[in-house]
């Protein structure tokens, strides 16, 4: 956190502020987190080290003051304040007011705001959507205006499909656009968010949204609905982290209305990000699409996103068809800041309704009633439907036909002598059968009733079935049992990594070899920019040795926008290929102590670039490789 008001902001200060006072106020005002029936956030950002209070006190009939008879006080000073009001009562309105004091003595006070904490389960729903606040500089005032319409509809709470920023990585975005246009609605309404590309999964994010572990994705009820909020920047293909917990998650849902919320389209017919609709033909989506089945499965009403700046919604898509009574929902909602975009010259074959406009969605829910609306950043309405579920509806409780998939527990895919291995079902009552020798589970393969030891390199391939038979999708993992590998000895190496620059279009690493280099260098650090590389459409490739300091397992990550790969003594441990936001990706491998080679490739398509290398620690978690562990000849 900053300690110090920059030099360059002191000297561009309005008449009769002081520099003094500018430091001693807040960079963040309060705005509200993930309120729950009993409980909500309140998070706010001073530029000094100060202390945090926050009063408050349920609204009171006939008030001539604002109660703020409660106050919860953290011990300590910090720049970021976050407080947990708790045992509150359901469905009830609240007024609070945050206080700072600084090492001077200074009095930060906000004016008092009020909240009201999530409706009972049978009440009446009313939210806002919004999608892509971004900054752009052709229409700078989307945000603001959006933000103050949706303040005008005094909404429960505010849902927003990602890239909330421009730049994730950069304070300012969040303390100079995002934060000051939002702070109307935000200071009132709690807003729960996904990760769009824009945030490139940046620690900042983290520290300003609360959301339940692991964050990046979670879900949570108010009334009658459940969210899904999903990470489509991560994996999200079948077998993946989050597409399994969502299975679960889904299938345990018993709520009427259930809505998914992530940041790319499934269905989208924007003119370019999916192939270049002037000359071609367009994918029509992302690889969201993956989750698709589980929408369908599971009786998914709508899936809400951003991304591309833009209003579209859907035919209901079932199996790829328009099936208005089994159909899913699909609501491209990404107009609240970003640039606008606009469509393909054709329409598609699943798109009911079309806007480039800058503009916000609302969702009015009471027991099997639904009313939509779409508006405009001048508050025009534009598209509205109203839906009505019958009693008997079978999609309120999904149209699986199978039970969801076993859950693998406490693994680890490489080992050097034996692996201990765990499977769960949803239920109790399924049985979990499975076969070591990478052969599809049946009835009659090896029931799983206690952990596995294995012993040698396999893939475990597993099913869930219920008493009736009827079989799981098959989940696998594939557990390679290794030596650890040797060190190389190496003699007259020099600090740094030996890099070669490329440039071309790709939507996947090419295969450098065949490529001839525009120049060649030593870099000291794992990243894009010492290269000084063109803005878009270039690869790399760093190579040397990398020196370890004991015989172990280690893990290796990437973080790249877009693709990389990591290779360690000729091994691909880390795969993050492909044209996508700042991904993180994983790998691991036994080596020897000392030192091993160790290759990067990366390619840069276009939008935002980032390349970044290094070991997980246990202890310190994700560390960039040190200049001092890397050298080349």
């Amino acid at each position: 956190m900053q300690r110090f008001f920059p030099i360059f902001l002191l000297l561009s200060l309005p008449c009769g502020l002081s520099a003094q006072s500018a430091v001693d106020s807040f960079l963040v005002k309060p705005y509200l987190q993930f309120a729950t029936q009993n409980s909500i956030y309140v998070l706010w950002e001073t530029h000094s080290e100060a202390s945090t209070t926050v009063e408050y006190g349920e609204a009171l009939l006939n008030a001539q003051t604002p109660n703020l008879s409660q106050t919860i006080t953290i011990e300590g000073e910090r720049h970021l304040h976050e407080v947990k009001l708790s045992n509150l009562k359901t469905a009830t309105k609240y007024l609070y007011r945050v206080k700072s004091v600084t090492r001077s003595g200074t009095v930060i006070e906000s004016p008092v705001y009020t909240f009201r904490t999530a409706v009972g389960d049978e009440d009446a729903v009313f939210f806002a959507l919004i999608g892509d606040s971004q900054y752009n500089d052709k229409t700078p005032w989307a945000w603001g205006k959006i933000a103050q319409r949706v303040w005008e509809d005094r909404p429960h709470f505010i849902i927003h499909a990602g890239d909330l920023v421009d730049i994730g990585t950069k304070k300012s975005d969040w303390t100079e656009h995002f934060f000051p246009n939002g702070h109307i609605a935000m200071s009132r309404f709690p807003m729960y968010t996904v990760l769009g590309n824009h945030e490139q999964d940046a620690q900042l994010y983290y520290d300003y949204m609360v959301n339940p572990e692991p964050e990046y994705y979670y879900t949570f009820q108010y009334g009658n609905v459940q969210f899904f909020m999903i990470d489509t920047n991560k994996d999200v293909s079948e077998g993946s982290e989050q597409y399994d917990w969502l299975e679960w998650a889904l299938a345990q849902s018993t709520a009427t209305w259930k809505i998914a919320v992530h940041h790319h389209p499934p269905y989208s017919t924007e003119e370019n990000d999916h192939g270049d609709t002037s000359i071609g033909a367009s994918s029509y989506g992302t690889t969201a699409r993956n989750l698709v089945p589980l929408y369908e499965a599971y009786g998914v009403d709508f899936c809400l996103f951003g991304h591309t700046h833009l209003y579209e919604r859907t035919w209901p898509i079932f199996e790829q068809q328009v099936n208005l009574q089994e159909g899913v929902v699909y609501i491209n909602s990404g107009g609240a800041g970003g640039g606008l975009e606009d469509f393909d010259p054709t329409r598609s074959w699943f798109t009911k309704e079309l806007q480039a406009e800058h503009h916000y969605c609302t969702f009015a829910i009471y027991d099997r009633h639904l009313v939509f609306k779409a508006l405009d950043h001048d508050g025009r309405l534009f598209d509205t439907f109203q839906m009505e579920k019958d009693e008997d509806d079978d999609k309120a409780q999904g149209q699986l036909q199978q039970p969801p998939a076993p859950h693998f527990e406490v693994e680890e895919l490489v080992f050097r002598e034996t692996n201990t291995v765990s499977l769960s079902a949803l239920e109790k009552s399924h049985a979990i059968h499975y076969t070591l020798d990478g052969s599809e589970p049946d009835l009659q393969s090896e029931k799983f009733t206690s952990p596995l030891t294995i012993r040698a390199s396999c893939t475990l391939k597993a099913k869930a079935y219920t008493e009736s038979g009827k079989a799981s999708r098959t989940v696998s993992r594939t557990f390679k049992k290794m030596a650890p590998l040797p060190a190389r000895k190496v003699q007259g190496d020099k600090p740094g990594l030996r890099y070669r620059y490329y440039e071309g279009e790709w939507s996947l690493l090419p295969d450098f070899s065949s490529l001839t280099p525009i120049r060649e260098g030593i870099v000291q650090t794992v990243n894009e920019t010492e290269a000084q590389p063109r803005a878009d459409h270039f690869g790399l490739v760093l190579e040397g040795y990398i020196d370890l300091p004991a015989t172990d397992t280690y893990t290796f990550y990437t973080r790249s926008d877009d693709g990389s790969k990591l290779y360690i003594d000729g091994l691909l441990v880390v795969d993050n290929d492909g044209d996508h936001g700042a991904f993180w990706q994983y790998g691991k491998i036994i080596l020897e102590k000392g030192k091993h080679d160790i290759r990067i490739e990366y390619f840069e398509g276009s939008g935002s670039q980032m390349l970044r290398a290094g070991l997980v620690d246990p202890v310190l978690g994700k560390v960039p490789f040190h200049p001092g562990q890397l050298s080349c000849k």
